[in-house]
C-alpha cells in the first residue's frame, strides 16, 4: 500500500458574477451545487494526505476592480458582505457534510475576488504591478500566476463558460514551458439572478462608510487553528488598503497583522490545543501570501526581516510583497498593540464581538493627541444557516454569538478528539 502523501493537493474553482441579492438563501441556491461536490471530494481525499488539500475559490464580481481609484474604504462594507455569505456557506455546507474546515481542516478553502478590469493583449503578460497584487486581481493576473493546481473546476452554465474559456485563453498563451498541466471538470451550477451592472455597483457601496483613503491598517487577535471567521477579518483588513497608483508616486502602505504572544493566552480555555505564535504567525502569513501574492514563483522576491527587540511589539515579521507594501506580523502583549504605538496607523479591522476594544483603542491615541481610528466591524460568522429577516437569532449583537466560528470550539473538539 502506497504511503501518504505529502504534496498538499491544490484545485482552483471559478465562479461566475454573484447574485445581485447578497444573502446567504440567495448564495446558496447559486453556488451550492459545486461548492458541496467539489469540498465532498477534496475531504476524502484528505484522509490519504498529511496537508489539507486546499481551494482556491475565485470569485468574479463585475462590479469592483482592481483598478478603480474610488476609495477603498467605500466598498468595505459591501465586500464584507460578499465574501461573508460565501465563506458561511462554505461552513454550512461543511457542518452538514462532517467536513472540518472549523477544526483540524479537512479542507483549506480560500476565496480570491476577481475584478472586471480586461487583461493585457494575450500575447503579452500583465506589467503592471497592481494588478499582480491581491486582494483584487483580474483573470489574466490569475491564468498567468503558474500556481500549482492540479484541477480546475468551472460551473455549467453560460457565464460559467464564459469565465472559463477567458481563462485558458489567457493561460494558453503562456509558452509550452510555463504551462502545466490542469484537468479541467465541469459542474453543476445553480440559479443566479442579476440585475444591471449599475445596479450591482450601486449594491456595493454603502452610504454609511467613510470616504477616507486608508494606507496603514491593522487588525489583532489570536488567530488560533485559522478558521473562515479569520479569513475574513484578514481579508477585509487587505481590501482595506489602497491600492498601487497608477498615475503620481507611489505612497509606501502597511497591513499590520498584530497576533497574541503564547504568555497572554496560558489560561484559555483547551490551552493545551493552543498552537504556538510561530504555527499561527505561519498560518496568518501562509493564507494572506494566497490573497496577495500572484507573481510567478520563480518571480517572486519578496524580503523578509525578523526582529526582536525588547519592549512592546518587540518580536515581528515584515515582509515586504511590493517596493512599497509591507505586512507586519507583530507579536502583541497586551490588548493593544503596535494601535498605540505606531500614529500612522489609520484604520482598525474588528469582529462584532470586540467592539469594546476598538474604542479602548481610540481612547488612547486621543489621549496622545493622535487622530481616531476609523474602524471597520466584520460579521461574526457561524454555521447554522439562519438568514431569516427579523429573526433576533440572526442578528450580530455582541451579546448573541451561540454557534459562531471559534478557536475555542476548535480547541475543544480537538481536546475531545485526543481522549477518544
Amino acid at each position: 500500500m502506497a504511503g501518504p502523501n505529502h504534496r498538499s493537493p491544490l484545485w482552483l474553482l471559478l465562479l461566475p458574477d454573484p447574485p445581485s441579492d447578497i444573502a446567504l438563501s440567495s448564495f446558496k441556491v447559486a453556488y451550492e451545487p459545486a461548492l458541496s461536490s467539489i469540498l465532498s471530494r477534496l475531504a476524502s481525499i484528505s484522509k490519504r494526505n498529511e496537508r489539507p488539500p486546499r481551494l482556491d475559490i475565485a470569485l468574479y464580481c463585475s462590479s469592483i476592480s482592481a483598478s478603480d481609484r474610488r476609495p477603498r474604504s467605500i466598498l468595505c462594507s459591501g465586500l464584507q458582505k460578499l465574501l461573508g455569505a460565501l465563506y458561511r456557506l462554505i461552513c454550512i455546507i461543511c457542518t452538514e457534510k462532517a467536513i472540518d474546515v472549523r477544526y483540524d481542516n479537512d479542507v483549506d478553502a480560500r476565496v480570491i475576488l476577481l475584478g472586471n478590469d480586461s487583461g493585457s493583449s494575450h500575447d503579452e503578460a500583465t506589467e503592471q504591478r497592481d494588478l499582480l497584487q491581491g486582494p483584487i486581481v483580474n483573470l489574466q493576473t490569475l491564468a498567468q500566476s503558474r500556481r500549482p493546481w492540479l484541477r480546475l473546476c468551472s460551473l455549467e452554465s453560460e457565464d460559467g463558460e464564459a469565465l472559463l474559456k477567458e481563462y485558458l485563453s489567457y493561460r494558453d498563451a503562456l509558452p509550452d514551458g510555463r504551462r502545466q498541466h490542469l484537468d479541467i471538470e465541469r459542474v453543476r451550477g445553480g440559479l443566479i439572478v442579476k440585475h444591471s451592472r449599475q445596479d450591482r455597483v450601486r449594491a456595493m457601496i454603502s452610504a454609511d462608510d467613510v470616504s477616507t483613503r486608508h494606507y496603514s491598517v491593522a487588525v489583532g487577535g489570536t488567530f488560533d487553528h485559522l478558521h473562515a471567521g479569520h479569513k475574513l477579518l484578514l481579508s477585509m483588513t487587505a481590501l482595506a488598503i489602497e491600492p498601487e497608483e497608477l498615475d503620481g508616486p507611489s505612497r509606501e502602505k502597511s497591513l499590520v497583522v498584530g497576533i497574541t504572544g503564547d504568555e497572554l493566552l496560558a489560561n484559555k480555555k483547551y490551552a493545551e490545543q493552543m498552537q504556538s505564535w510561530d504555527d499561527r504567525q505561519h498560518a496568518v502569513r501562509e493564507f494572506l501570501s494566497a490573497i496577495l501574492d500572484f507573481t510567478a514563483p520563480d518571480e517572486a522576491s519578496r524580503s523578509v526581516q525578523r526582529f526582536s527587540d525588547p519592549g512592546p511589539n518587540g518580536r515581528a515579521i515584515h515582509e515586504e510583497f511590493a517596493p512599497t507594501f509591507l505586512v507586519k506580523y507583530v507579536e502583541i502583549s497586551d490588548p493593544f498593540g503596535p494601535t498605540i504605538t505606531d500614529e500612522s496607523i489609520s484604520a482598525l479591522i474588528i469582529s462584532g464581538e470586540t467592539r469594546s476594544g476598538s474604542k479602548a483603542v481610540n481612547d488612547k491615541r486621543t489621549a496622545k493627541g493622535w487622530s481616531a481610528l476609523d474602524v471597520f466591524e466584520v460579521d461574526v460568522l457561524d454555521a447554522e444557516e439562519k438568514d431569516v429577516p427579523g429573526d433576533p437569532e440572526s442578528s450580530q449583537s455582541e451579546e448573541n454569538f451561540q454557534g459562531k466560528i471559534s478557536s475555542t470550539a476548535i480547541r475543544q473538539r480537538l481536546s475531545e478528539r485526543s481522549q477518544t
